[in-house]
C-alpha cells in the first residue's frame, strides 16, 4: 500500500523513500538525529524497527516497528528498511500472542477485560488514556488505537484512498435536522459506520469510534457551533442523536458493534469565545430546572433508548465544577440513565481544569479530578504528562486509572478488536473499499440534502421556469465549499471541491437556460447584473462570518457588504429567489417583505447544489421545517449570550420566545397544499403509559410532497409546578411522503414521561391532570385534543445539585 523510490538515504543503509508522508502507526524510540538520512541508519541498527519518519523542522527521527495507518503530511520524511518484516500491529491477539488469557475468546469478556488491565504497567497507562492515540503495546501484542474520528456528517481525521475515493459527506448537521426525519441521521450514521470499517479492514485508518454527534442546543444564534446542533429543542437533538447511535452502532444486528459514537459535549455546552469568556475558563451557572428541562433531556434519550457507548465531557465548568471534573454528572449518566461506555475528555480539557480554570493548582491534580469523576480517556497531555506521577505520589489511587483502562478496553472488545479469529466470521470483515464514496451512498446524501430545503416564502415566483435568462448572484454562488459547514474531511481527491458543483452551475444545469453569475460585493454591479436577467437566484450566506469553533458571534444579521447587494438586486424588481445558506440563522429583517421568494438551505453538503438548484425549478418539492427559530436581528441585544436561562430577556426558542420572530421554529411551506384532519376528540393516558395521536393528511394540490406533523403540548395543564410553563413543548413529530389528491394515515406515539413537569429543584415528574395537544403543520390551523393523565404522580428525575442556593422561578 505504500508507493516507494529506492534512495540511498544512510550513510551505509539504502532506505526505500517514502516522501510527504507519515507511515506506521506509533513509535519503539525517538531521536534527535540531522537528517533523514541518520535516520534510516537509526532505523537499520535497532532490529524490531521496520519503518521510520522524519521531521525535518524539529530534527526528531520517530523509529517505527509497523507499516500501518499512514497518513499523508507534506513535511514529513518516511522511509522502509528493505527486508524487514514488520510485526502484526492492526490485530490484537495475534500469533504468539493468541495464547494470553486476554485473548482466549472462550473466556466471559469481563475475565478477560481483567487480564488485559492488570499487563499494562504504571508507565504505560498513561499513554494507554491518551486520545486521539493510544499507543501500542509491542510485548503484548496491543495495537494502537485511534480514539477520536471526527464524524458528524462524514469521515474527517482520514483522507481520500489511493484510488481517488473520498468518503461520503453529508448535509451539515442543521440542515438535518430540517428534515425532521430521524431515519435519515440513522442511514448516514450507518453509511458512516459501513465506510470506517472500511478504513480499518483497508488497514488505512486504525480507528472504529467517532466523536459524533454533536446533541447539545441550539440554545442562541450567536454559539458558534449551531452548524453542529439539530437545532433548539431538546427532543429533535435526542431524537436524531438517538438516530445516530443506533446507525452507526448497530447494536444487535452483529456480534460486534460496528463503530462506536461519542455523544458530544456533557453538558451545558455552548460558548466558544464571547468578548473574552471562552470555553476554557467559563463557569455556566444554569439552573436545576434550566438543566433537567432543557440540557439533560436529549443526553437521556440518545443513552436510554438508543445505548450510545461514548460520550465527551466538556472544557467549560457548571455551576462551579468542570464537567470532566464532576462526579455527580458522571453519576447522572452512569446511574441515572444507565450508561455504560466510556468517557473521554475534550481536547486537553482535564488540562484546563488546573491551566485555565484554575480549580486546581498541578497537573497531577488535574488528572485526580477527571480519574475519580470517571473520565477514563484524556484527549490531550495531561494523563500521559502527569498520571504516573499522580499514582507514585499518592495523589490518585491506581485503581481509578485501572477502572478507566477497564472501560476504555471494554469499547475495543466490544468492536471485535481482540477476537482474532472471531470477528474473522463478522458480516463486518468482509466490508471493503468499494463502499468508501458509493453510488448509493452518494444517493442518499442527495436525497437528505433534497429533504433539508425550507422554502419560508413564495408570492408565486416559484417554481421559476427553465430556459430563461438567468443571474446568479451572490458572495457563495460559485462556492462548494461554502454549503459544508464544519467537520468536513477530504472532499475531492485533489484536496479541493471542485469535484462537486456550486449554485451556479447547478442553476445552470437545470435551468437549461442562459446563465450569468456575480460574486462580488458591488451592489450597484449586481443591480446591474440582476437587470438583464429574467429571473434572479440571489444567494446569501453566512458561511465566511457565522461563527466557529472556538469563536461566537457578535451579530446575527447578514453582513454589511452583502445586505447592500441584496438589498440593490431586490430593488430592481425582478422576480427573485433569496437563498439562505447559513450554520446559524441569519436574521434577515427587512429582507423578508422586499424579497419574493426565500429558500433557507442551511448547510445542505455537497449535493446541496443541486438540491436547490432542483427546488428553484420545480424538480423537488421543499418539506423541510425550520428547527431554530429565526430571530431578528436586534435579538442580540435583548439577552446575554452568557446568560444560560431559557427565560433570560425575551426567552429563548419556540418554548419560551415572547416576541415576534421572523420565522418560527417548525415553519416551512410546499408548492402544493395539505390540510389536517382527526377523528379523536379527547385522549387518556396513564401516567406510565403512552398516548397516540392519529391524525390523516390530505395533499389537496397538485403536486406530490411531503409534510411534518407535529403534537405539541400547550400550556393549558391541569397539572402545576413552580416554574415557568413553556408555551407549548414539542412532544412527537412525524414526516410523510403523500401524493397529490392523496391522503397518508399518520399516528405519532407520544409517551406520558415526553409531558412530565420540572419543578425548581430539578424534579421531572408526571402529573395526573388535564393537558392539551395541539397538532399541526408549523403553520396554518391546528387541531386541539384533550388528553387526560390518570393514575398516580411518577417521578421520573430527581437532581443532585452539587450548588449552592439556586435560583428560584415563580410563574
Amino acid at each position: 500500500r505504500l508507493t516507494l523510490s529506492l534512495v540511498a538515504a544512510g550513510g551505509s543503509t539504502q532506505c526505500s523513500v517514502v516522501p510527504g508522508q507519515i507511515v506506521g502507526t506509533s513509535q519503539i524510540a525517538t531521536k534527535p538525529l540531522p537528517d533523514a538520512g541518520a535516520c534510516c541508519d537509526a532505523c537499520s541498527a535497532n532490529p524490531d524497527c521496520v519503518a521510520y519518519t522524519f521531521a525535518p523542522k524539529t530534527k526528531l527521527c520517530f523509529l517505527k516497528d509497523n507499516l500501518q495507518g499512514n497518513t499523508t503530511q507534506d513535511d514529513r520524511q518516511s522511509g522502509v528498511v528493505p527486508g524487514r518484516q514488520p510485526k502484526d500491529h492492526w490485530n490484537a491477539c495475534a500469533g504468539n500472542f493468541s495464547t494470553l488469557p486476554f485473548c482466549d475468546e472462550s473466556l466471559p469478556e469481563e475475565q478477560r477485560l481483567a487480564d488485559l488491565v492488570t499487563r499494562i504497567q504504571d508507565n504505560e497507562i498513561g499513554g494507554q488514556l491518551t486520545a486521539r492515540q493510544s499507543p501500542s503495546v509491542p510485548r503484548i501484542g496491543l495495537p494502537a488505537y485511534y480514539w477520536g474520528t471526527n464524524a458528524i456528517h462524514g469521515l474527517q481525521n482520514v483522507g481520500c484512498l489511493k484510488d481517488g475515493q473520498c468518503p461520503t459527506s453529508f448535509p451539515a448537521p442543521c440542515a438535518m435536522g430540517a428534515t425532521f426525519n430521524p431515519q435519515n441521521v440513522e442511514d448516514m450514521a450507518e453509511i458512516l459506520g459501513v465506510e470506517e470499517r472500511a478504513y480499518y479492514n483497508e488497514q488505512v485508518h486504525d480507528s472504529l469510534d467517532t466523536w459524533s454527534p454533536t446533541i447539545n442546543l441550539n440554545r442562541d444564534p450567536r454559539w458558534g457551533r449551531n452548524v453542529e446542533s439539530f437545532g433548539e429543542d431538546p427532543l429533535v437533538c435526542g431524537l436524531n442523536g438517538a438516530a445516530y447511535t443506533r446507525g452507526l452502532q448497530q447494536e444487535g444486528k452483529d456480534k460486534y458493534l460496528q463503530a462506536v459514537v461519542t455523544l458530544k459535549h456533557w453538558m451545558s455546552y455552548t460558548v466558544e469565545d464571547y468578548h473574552g469568556t471562552t470555553r476554557h475558563n467559563v463557569d455556566s451557572n444554569v439552573s436545576a430546572w434550566d438543566m433537567v428541562s432543557s440540557y439533560l433531556p436529549q443526553w437521556e434519550i440518545t443513552v436510554k433508548e438508543a445505548g450510545a457507548k461514548g460520550v465527551m465531557c466538556s472544557y467549560n465548568m457548571v455551576n462551579g465544577k468542570p464537567t470532566c471534573g464532576n462526579k455527580e454528572l458522571t453519576k447522572i449518566l452512569r446511574e441515572d440513565f444507565g450508561f455504560t461506555g466510556y468517557i473521554t475528555s475534550d481536547s486537553d480539557s482535564c488540562g484546563d481544569i488546573w491551566k485555565s480554570h484554575h480549580y486546581v493548582q498541578t497537573g497531577e491534580e488535574a488528572v485526580r479530578e477527571c480519574l475519580v469523576s470517571g473520565t477514563d480517556i484524556d484527549s490531550g497531555s495531561t494523563y500521559g504528562q502527569y498520571l504516573e506521577s499522580a499514582m507514585s505520589k499518592g495523589i490518585v489511587n491506581k485503581s481509578f486509572a485501572a477502572t478507566a483502562l477497564h472501560n476504555s478496553y471494554r469499547t475495543r472488545f466490544q468492536l471485535g478488536l481482540f477476537d482474532f479469529e472471531g470477528s474473522k466470521q463478522s458480516k463486518y470483515a468482509s466490508i471493503t473499499k468499494e463502499v468508501v464514496g458509493s453510488a448509493a451512498h452518494q444517493q442518499k446524501s442527495l436525497d437528505i440534502a433534497r429533504q433539508a430545503m425550507v422554502l419560508l416564502k413564495n408570492d408565486g415566483v416559484l417554481p421559476a421556469k427553465k430556459g430563461q435568462k438567468v443571474a446568479v448572484i451572490g458572495s457563495s454562488a460559485n462556492s462548494t465549499e461554502d454549503l459544508l459547514g464544519n467537520y468536513n474531511g477530504p472532499i475531492c481527491p485533489n484536496g479541493k471541491y471542485d469535484c462537486y458543483p456550486t449554485i451556479y452551475q447547478q442553476v445552470a444545469a437545470v435551468s437549461g437556460g442562459p446563465t450569468t453569475l456575480y460574486t462580488a460585493t458591488d451592489a450597484t454591479a449586481a443591480a446591474a447584473a440582476a437587470s438583464t436577467a429574467d429571473f434572479v437566484v440571489l444567494v446569501a450566506s453566512n458561511a465566511k462570518d457565522g461563527g466557529g469553533e472556538g469563536h461566537d458571534r457578535d451579530a446575527i444579521a447578514l453582513a454589511a457588504d452583502q445586505q447592500a447587494v441584496v438589498s440593490a438586486v431586490l430593488a430592481t424588481g425582478k422576480p427573485a429567489v433569496l437563498v439562505l445558506v447559513n450554520g446559524g440563522i441569519i436574521a434577515i429583517d427587512g429582507m423578508k417583505d422586499t424579497a419574493p421568494a426565500i429558500l433557507e438551505a442551511f448547510m445542505p453538503g455537497v449535493h446541496g447544489a443541486q438540491a436547490v438548484a432542483e427546488t428553484i425549478f420545480g424538480d423537488n418539492n421543499p418539506g423541510g421545517k425550520m428547527p431554530v427559530t429565526m430571530y431578528h436581528s436586534s435579538y442580540v441585544n435583548e439577552v446575554d449570550f452568557l446568560d444560560m436561562s431559557m427565560v433570560a430577556g425575551p426567552g429563548r426558542s419556540y418554548k419560551f420566545y415572547q416576541g415576534e420572530p421572523l420565522f418560527e421554529f417548525g415553519y416551512g411551506l410546499s408548492y402544493t397544499t395539505f390540510e389536517l384532519r382527526s377523528t379523536q376528540t379527547s385522549l387518556s393516558v396513564p401516567a406510565d403509559g403512552t398516548a397516540t395521536v392519529a391524525v390523516t393528511v390530505g395533499n389537496t394540490g397538485s403536486m406530490d410532497g411531503d409534510e411534518v406533523v407535529f403534537v405539541y403540548m400547550t400550556n393549558a395543564t391541569g397539572g402545576k409546578v413552580d416554574t415557568p410553563m413553556p408555551t407549548r413543548v414539542l412532544v412527537g413529530y412525524q414526516r410523510v411522503s403523500v401524493k397529490a389528491g392523496g391522503s397518508a394515515a399518520v399516528k405519532v406515539d407520544v409517551p406520558a414521561a415526553r409531558l412530565a413537569l420540572v419543578d425548581s429543584k430539578g424534579v421531572r415528574k408526571v402529573v395526573p391532570g388535564a393537558y392539551e395537544f395541539m397538532v399541526t403543520r408549523g403553520h396554518g390551523d391546528a387541531l386541539k385534543i384533550p388528553v387526560q393523565i390518570t393514575g398516580v404522580e411518577k417521578v421520573l428525575f430527581t437532581l443532585k445539585p452539587w450548588w449552592g442556593q439556586e435560583t428560584e422561578f415563580l410563574i
